[in-house]
């Protein structure tokens, strides 16, 4: 009988605690390592672009483990392929409030026999890709049909088309008519030089078309993912120019896992060394493309990051 009241009496004081004392550990996982936590907008938009789940936090190369005690930041963690070491809070991390955001799941985009989805092929009769008389010419990317599961989310299905062997920072496009994109900053445009002598406006390069498809994981791979970046370089989260939101990860295509061959293309430069650019679709040669896009202003961003 007083092993029974003894019993009673422990869970009725830990029923006390948890309604009224100390309440329990929270956690946020993040992708990446290059952030600080102070509330400013960069820490914001981390936050947004780079939350992960535990178990993909465990699984990729490098994440961060925030660990929150009533509501406020008081330790992290830096995980290294599932390693743990402490990482070291700066006095205006510390206190940092625990925020509740939806976790992004990444998809892995794999090649398959036949999808709505795809990469490279001839730009379809009914969309007008951007064409100027400067500098080198935008390039058909393919297709995302918002039928696939991890572009269930977009308002329309995405032709993809940008210059990508122009040397430019961020090239903001407008879909407000999805099949008439508009370059949003054009003067910027303008002024932006390309790497490749041989490149003219007429320039033509088409790739050859490669079905995908998406699939769930909880690490990086495949030709490309979506939903959170892997950056190469310090993170670069774009904002909407329109609607001045964190614009979502659209899909991030890697050159190591990206195998995409020239169907056909006019340029013959006369180095033979420049030739291994053209033979296949690349970003800069040893880069990866990030495309962002905000599904509410239609706005879409490209940015090119390489070792």
């Amino acid at each position: 009988m007083k092993i029974r009241t003894k019993f009673i009496i422990l869970t009725f004081m830990g029923l006390l605690t948890s309604c009224f004392g100390q309440k329990e550990e929270q956690h946020i996982y993040l992708a990446g390592w290059e952030a600080e936590f102070n509330g400013d907008e960069q820490c914001q938009k981390f936050l947004e672009t780079q939350i992960i789940d535990k178990e993909t936090a465990n699984t990729i190369w490098s994440s961060i483990d925030l660990v929150f005690s009533n509501g406020k930041l008081v330790k992290a963690y830096n995980i290294e392929e599932g390693d743990k070491t402490d990482r070291k809070l700066k006095p205006s991390e510390i206190g940092f409030e625990f925020q509740k955001l939806k976790v992004n799941q990444i998809y892995n985009l794999n090649q398959v026999t036949n999808s709505e989805s795809y990469l490279g092929g001839e730009i379809p009769k009914e969309f007008n890709i951007p064409k100027f008389e400067f500098n080198a010419p935008f390039q058909y990317l393919g297709k995302f049909s918002k039928s696939e599961e991890a572009f269930n989310w977009l308002p329309f299905d995405l032709h993809i088309a940008a210059p990508i062997y122009l040397n430019f920072d961020k090239l903001f496009i407008d879909y407000s008519d999805p099949l008439n994109p508009k370059v949003l900053n054009i003067e910027k445009l303008k002024q932006t030089d390309n790497s490749y002598d041989d490149l003219k406006p007429d320039s033509e390069i088409v790739f050859e078309k490669v079905f995908i498809t998406s699939e769930k994981s909880t690490d990086f791979g495949g030709i490309g993912h979506t939903s959170v970046p892997n950056w190469i370089q310090y993170p670069d989260i774009p904002t909407c120019p329109k609607s001045k939101k964190t614009m979502k990860l659209l899909c991030q295509l890697t050159y190591d896992g990206i195998d995409i061959k020239t169907k056909r293309t006019n340029v013959k430069p006369k180095d033979e060394w420049y030739k291994q650019y053209f033979e296949k679709m690349n970003f800069w040669g040893d880069g990866d493309l990030y495309i962002f896009f905000e599904p509410e202003s239609k706005i879409m961003c490209f940015i090119i990051q390489h070792t």
